[in-house]
Order: structure tokens, then sequence, then C-alpha cells
């Protein structure tokens, strides 16, 4: 349970003392103050160990009691404005509860349904907004031990892999033998294709613009990588590339219109009745 051990620690602490003009229930008191497991129980991670509670407890406790002693002193030097402090309060408070009220409505009144359709065109209608920052490629890539009998082969499948029988040829050879591979054919940055590689590539944008094929063996391994598309930082990114982000740029401006409508509604309703007032 989350607090197991806390409430573990605080039997152990509590079982042979009590607070003489305290609280016989607090983690620890100041004055007429007192903080309680209640007061923090929310805090403690789930399934903590014995010891790690243990140290979180003392910290918050210890934090407790030096936010009482500092506000004390801070306060016994009145160097404060009292009218500035009311006036942020309130703000935060009403920004709080506005928060709060947004985000349930936003919960119980938002589609989050986005279709295909719906992103297409929002992608045809914005394309030029979204340009790659990094370079991206979408690529065939076998991992062959180098005991495999007519690893050669692959290279051969690879070349010819625009025809469906050799693709599939390609396939079944390394589904059977390979190490290692990924016929995806889905756009992944470079980062993902050096993952690929027995050695990291610097120069991206040469090595994308050079290799169609790149083979490569080390002592144990035979590397095979086919390039079928790549595109470089600063081009448009395909759709298929950003469809999670386009995604949440649709849900996000559904709800700033919807909040904007309700903020709209809520103004007009109030002109109306006559409750508020502009005289600029």
């Amino acid at each position: 349970m989350r607090i197991f051990w806390a409430i573990f620690l605080l039997t152990f602490i509590f079982s042979s003392c009590r607070y003489g003009n305290g609280d016989e229930n607090a983690l620890a008191t100041y004055k007429n103050e007192a903080l309680y497991l209640s007061d923090i129980e929310q805090s403690f991670p789930d399934n903590m160990e014995k010891e790690d509670s243990v140290k979180l407890l003392k910290k918050f406790v210890d934090n407790w009691l030096s936010r009482q002693l500092l506000y004390e002193r801070a306060m016994s030097h009145q160097l404060h404005d009292e009218n500035e402090i009311e006036y942020k309060v309130e703000k935060y408070k009403q920004s709080l509860i506005i928060h709060q009220y947004k985000s349930q409505l936003l919960t119980e009144k938002i589609d989050t349904t986005v279709t295909i359709q719906q992103i297409k065109e929002y992608y045809d209608n914005h394309s030029d907004e979204f340009r790659l920052r990094e370079n991206i490629a979408r690529v065939y890539f076998v991992k062959l031990p180098k005991s495999i009998p007519n690893a050669y082969k692959v290279r051969q499948w690879m070349q010819s892999s625009d025809d469906e029988d050799k693709l599939i040829e390609l396939k079944e050879f390394s589904y059977q033998n390979a190490r290692f591979y990924d016929f995806d054919n889905q756009w992944i940055d470079f980062e993902s294709v050096n993952s690929f590689l027995p050695e990291k590539v610097d120069d991206e944008k040469a090595f994308l613009e050079r290799y169609r094929i790149y083979q490569k063996r080390d002592s144990l391994y035979w590397y095979f990588l086919r390039m079928n598309e790549y595109l470089l930082k600063g081009d448009i990114a395909p759709m298929d590339y950003i469809i999670s982000d386009i995604r949440q740029i649709i849900l996000s401006k559904r709800k700033i219109d919807y909040i904007k409508q309700l903020e709209n509604n809520l103004k007009r309703e109030a002109q109306n009745n006559k409750k508020i007032k502009i005289n600029i």
C-alpha cells in the first residue's frame, strides 16, 4: 500500500512518546500548528521500500517545520505588503478554480475522436508549416550472422525488392536466418537508422544521398540496409510521420474554440441581464 511504511514509521515514532502540549496524533507540531499523516499521504509513491519511506517522511516533517519557522520569522519582520499578498492570493484562487472548471468541461464536452480524413484535411491546408527538424528515412534492414550461407543474396533481393516476389523471398530468408530485421517501411528519424548500423554515421546527409543499398560486415554480422526513401531537415514532413502531432493540434484547437465560445456566451448572457457594463 502507498503509505504502509509511513504508517509503520508513524507507529514506531509515537509508540513511546506523546506531546505534552500538542496533538498526540500529529507527526509534528509547532505552537498551535500540527502536521498529520493525512496531510502528506498522497505524496507517497506506490510500493516504496521501507527505508525510502522513512527518509521521505522525515524530509516532509523537516520541510514542514522549516516552513513554519521561516513563516513566523518573516511575519515578525513585516516586510510584506498585506494588501498585495491578499490580492495575489485571490488571483491565484481564481486561477485555480477556473482551471479546474475548464478542465472538467473539456473532459466532459470535447470529442476526442480525430479521423484520418480530418488529419488529411488539416495537413493539406497547413503542410508548409510542418518542416522537418531532423533527417528521416524509410528503410529495409537485415542483420545476419556471418555464419549464414548465401548472405550475399540479401543484397540482390534488396536491389530488386520493388519486385513483390523478390521482397517476399527477402522476408522469408530473413525470418529464418536474421538476428534482426525491419521491413515496416515506416518513416523513422536518422537516429533510429544509426541504431541499426555497426558504426555511427556522422554525416547523415552525405550517407542518405550516397547509399541506395548499404552493406557492412564486422567480426560477427552482416548488415544490409536498403534506403527506400529519405527526406532532409527542412523538407516538408510527410503526413504519416506527424499524424500524432496533427491530432494533438486538432484537439487543442477544439479546446481553444470551445473555451472561447463559452466565454463569449457568458459575456453575452451577462450583458443581456445587465450584469456587466463596459465603459470603453
